[in-house]
């Protein structure tokens, strides 16, 4: 035998003892792991799960009487009912128009907006039962398994009627948002995803629908709004009455300085507890809560110091989730270590809309509101408003109109419901040495306190006997005097010449 042989011969070897162990390995993959590999059901959820068209309006941001032009796009709709989906909001936000496409159809059927919940990111669609006729859809029903490490199929439908899958594995759960929404809601987290998801596409582990695919910045992973979120979501909204999530309402910061605790007066023997850095005037817990307390439990579950607690299932998660698991209304109990002892407060839950807000976080599904006064633009202040500067806008905003965003986004009073800016002027003879003036904080018009955009008109109107209306702005800024006997004719000049069709838009 030459050299060469014998090292063939053990080179064979080798891989016969490698490829064995390979077979032995899937083998045991098979009859010990049945989830390793999950089950392709494409052709049973052909009536389950549909192609959903979206066209999407909007306006621009600092000329909020314009509309840009129309885009497409498109979302899976997962059934529910045997004429209603359910899909993600963020993939129907600011739709114009909607339908939908079955596979074992060509043509589309008329759909619209049922129910819509932002904050946990979910949307009800109706399709239209005449075009529909009897080719029901078939309803799933999402199941609250939780296996770590199970591997997932996910399918979507295509606008050419087609039904695609992917495969991905469930690595985790973590109770976390977007960066658009305000709450930290309960999400399933999928690793290994053949490619991105995030347009609500079904997740199944084996036959068992478990979620769908939510809103997503990360980077070969996918977050999943899991079954418990959807049951809630479609239990609250099946009377018509939907009163959505509970939504938080004070800040919490970690309590795991000795010193800090020592400071507060916690007895040694007391381990748990969250500090209480900021509450709001809006959101559940703004009643009871105070700053400066310390957060024991939240329903008999103890908070650690970092803010988590165990849950039977998932094991530890951020304490968010036993407030925003509930519906707005339902009873909650905090557990406080305040004036140096334990305190049970009982509370009820709340909700808040976005446009609740001092500065809405997000402004969907409406014409943001404004003013045009003599050329001078008013506006209400909202984070789309702020982040219509572009890329890093966060540097670019001005430090003033900043500080609101963030230290007082979530506190309106019965004084103060919005934030009126002075966004800009538009040059015309009746401003002329105010047209450098912009991103001002209103604080009067004719002496009259803004407390939002509605009381601009009435602020206008006010003082008739005066020739001039006078506009005041927070920090030491010069006031703008404008002619009054000049408005009107100003009005008309700037709508023809700026192409302004409505000079005011105010909702309430």
């Amino acid at each position: 035998m030459t050299k060469t042989q014998t090292y063939t011969d053990l080179l064979r070897q080798r891989l016969t003892r490698i490829n064995s162990g390979i077979f032995l390995s899937i083998i045991l993959l098979f009859f010990i792991s049945p989830n390793v590999f999950a089950k392709d059901i494409s052709e049973k959820l052909k009536d389950s799960v549909v192609y959903l068209q979206v066209a999407y309006y909007g306006y621009e941001q600092y000329q909020p009487w314009k509309n840009v032009e129309l885009s497409e796009g498109f979302a899976v709709g997962c059934a529910v009912d045997d004429n209603k989906v359910i899909t993600i909001a963020s993939s129907v936000a600011n739709a114009a128009f909607l339908q939908a496409r079955k596979a074992d159809r060509n043509d589309y059927i008329p759909a619209k907006i049922v129910t819509l919940d932002y904050e946990s990111n979910l949307a009800l669609i109706e399709l239209d039962s005449n075009s529909l006729g009897s080719d029901l859809l078939k309803p799933l029903k999402f199941n609250e398994k939780y296996v770590k490490g199970a591997s997932l199929a996910f399918y979507w439908l295509s606008a050419n009627g087609q039904m695609y899958n992917g495969r991905g594995f469930l690595d985790r759960v973590e109770v976390s948002g977007s960066s658009i929404f305000y709450s930290n809601t309960l999400t399933f987290v999928a690793a290994g995803i053949s490619e991105s998801t995030n347009l609500g596409q079904l997740y199944c582990l084996n036959d068992k629908p478990i979620g769908i695919a939510s809103l997503s910045g990360k980077d070969k992973e996918a977050d999943i709004v899991p079954a418990e979120v959807i049951n809630r979501f479609l239990d609250d909204a099946k009377d018509g009455q939907y009163n959505g999530i509970a939504m938080k309402g004070f800040v919490t910061s970690t309590l795991i300085d000795p010193a800090m605790r020592k400071y507060l007066k916690i007895p040694n023997d007391i381990h748990d507890g969250v500090y209480v850095a900021d509450v709001f005037t809006i959101g559940t817990g703004s009643d009871v809560l105070k700053q400066g307390d310390v957060l024991l439990a939240v329903d008999d579950f103890a908070i650690s110091p970092y803010g988590r607690y165990q849950h039977k299932k998932f094991g530890s998660l951020l304490f968010d989730n036993l407030i925003t698991a509930k519906t707005a209304g339902e009873e909650i109990t905090f557990e406080v270590w305040r004036d140096g002892k334990r305190q049970r407060l009982e509370a009820k839950t709340k909700r808040f809309a976005a446009a609740d807000m001092l500065v809405p976080w997000y402004e969907f599904d409406t014409q943001p509101e404004y003013a045009v006064i003599g050329g001078c633009i008013f506006q209400k202040m909202t984070k789309s408003y702020l982040t219509g500067r572009g890329d890093d806008w966060q540097g670019k905003v001005e430090p003033h109109l900043y500080n609101y965003l963030v230290n007082d986004a979530f506190k309106p009073t019965p004084q103060r419901t919005d934030i009126v800016l002075l966004s800009y002027c538009m040059p015309a003879n009746i401003n002329i040495g105010y047209h450098q003036l912009s991103q001002l904080v209103v604080d009067k018009i004719n002496g009259m306190k803004i407390r939002d955009m509605s009381d601009i008109p009435a602020a206008i109107a006010s003082k008739p006997e005066s020739k001039f209306i006078v506009i005041e702005f927070e920090m030491d800024k010069p006031a703008i005097v404008l002619d009054r006997g000049q408005l009107e004719a100003a009005g008309n000049s700037i709508s023809q010449i700026y192409g302004i069709g409505k000079l005011m838009n105010i909702n309430k």
